[in-house]
């Protein structure tokens, strides 16, 4: 079975991979080549950082480098919700998973520009409305892909269940096929880089699960694969695969970033980083699958002490990984 390197690599991946891009989202690249240089952040970097000039991109608390956004926190509350429920049936999971968004979205750590329809989610669900029923029933946001690597974590061998638990994940908040979808592929993306899955073969299976589901997100990824070898700046692009704001766009810009670059963490996360768009969405998926496929020693030592909450997030991939294995 999986091990706890994997684990680990996963859930601090996806922290890293957001911590990074968190400063770059609502930039162009061109803006972060410009204040960064040609290699772009490479590095943790503040959102008000001097090097991005005097007006910030996204207004609030100066967090410091390393601080990661609300798609880790949501991703951290479908964790817990899965540990509150003891057994991975669907039911309970997601009447855990509705309070821990609820108490989410009123913590006053909520303060990393949460999607707006996350967060109109979140105030259905907590004015008693039914998880199935508080979503935006033609919302597509990335809000639902980009906190279904747990899901992938915990129910990595059994496809069948974990494919109905990320479907429904992504109800509470967006009801349109595309973000449903997408938030299966990237649980099967998690799941497969746990078994070594190639990411020829990672793309196959979504497209044989997923893509048939909805035709935004067949079309999307359909263009993968003739984009390979293209340019960061172009595929990662409104004239690539998109900026990622959208679920199905998110999840090709993150299996496009791992695809180049399975076996090295760094440049596939950093890749991520440096985009138009929604950058810390990308990095966020593509960090967690990265982290699955290569284990914890493939994450750099120094973003692994420097993310926030670091030892939360090996407790909590412990945690996960227990579960799993009973």
């Amino acid at each position: 079975m999986s091990g706890l390197a994997e684990f680990e690599g996963a859930m601090v991946g996806l922290a890293v991979g957001d911590a990074l891009g968190f400063p770059t989202e609502f930039r162009s690249r061109a803006a972060i080549l410009e204040a960064f240089g040609p290699a772009g952040v490479t590095d943790f970097v503040a959102l008000h950082d001097p090097r991005w000039g005097p007006k910030p991109f996204i207004v609030g608390p100066r967090h410091p480098a390393g601080t990661y956004s609300d798609d880790t926190q949501m991703s951290l509350a479908v964790a817990e919700a899965l540990l509150d429920a003891g057994a991975p049936d669907l039911e309970p999971v997601m009447e855990a998973m509705a309070r821990r968004f609820v108490a989410w979205s009123r913590s006053e750590d909520n303060d990393r520009a949460p999607g707006s329809t996350c967060m109109a989610g979140c105030r259905s669900l907590g004015a008693g409305t039914a998880w199935r029923d508080s979503g935006v029933p033609d919302s597509k946001g990335a809000g639902a892909p980009m906190r279904a690597v747990p899901i992938g974590l915990r129910l990595w061998r059994d496809r069948d269940a974990m494919l109905a638990l990320a479907r429904a994940s992504s109800v509470p908040t967006h009801g349109h096929d595309a973000a449903v979808e997408g938030a299966a592929a990237v649980a099967l993306m998690t799941a497969m880089a746990l078994e070594k899955q190639t990411p020829r073969a990672i793309y196959d299976a979504i497209m044989a699960e997923c893509a048939p589901r909805s035709s935004d997100l067949r079309a999307c990824l359909a263009r993968l694969p003739d984009l390979l070898d293209g340019d960061p700046a172009h595929v990662l692009s409104a004239a690539g695969l998109g900026e990622a704001w959208v679920a199905e766009e998110a999840v090709a810009c993150a299996l496009w970033c791992f695809w180049r670059s399975p076996s090295d963490f760094r440049r596939t996360v950093l890749t991520a980083a440096n985009t138009d768009g929604d950058s810390d969405t990308i990095a966020c998926i593509a960090g967690g699958v990265s982290g699955a496929f290569n284990g914890i020693e493939a994450i750099p030592q120094e973003w692994r002490d420097r993310v926030e909450n670091s030892r939360a997030l090996l407790a909590l991939a412990g945690r996960l990984h227990d579960a799993t294995a009973r």
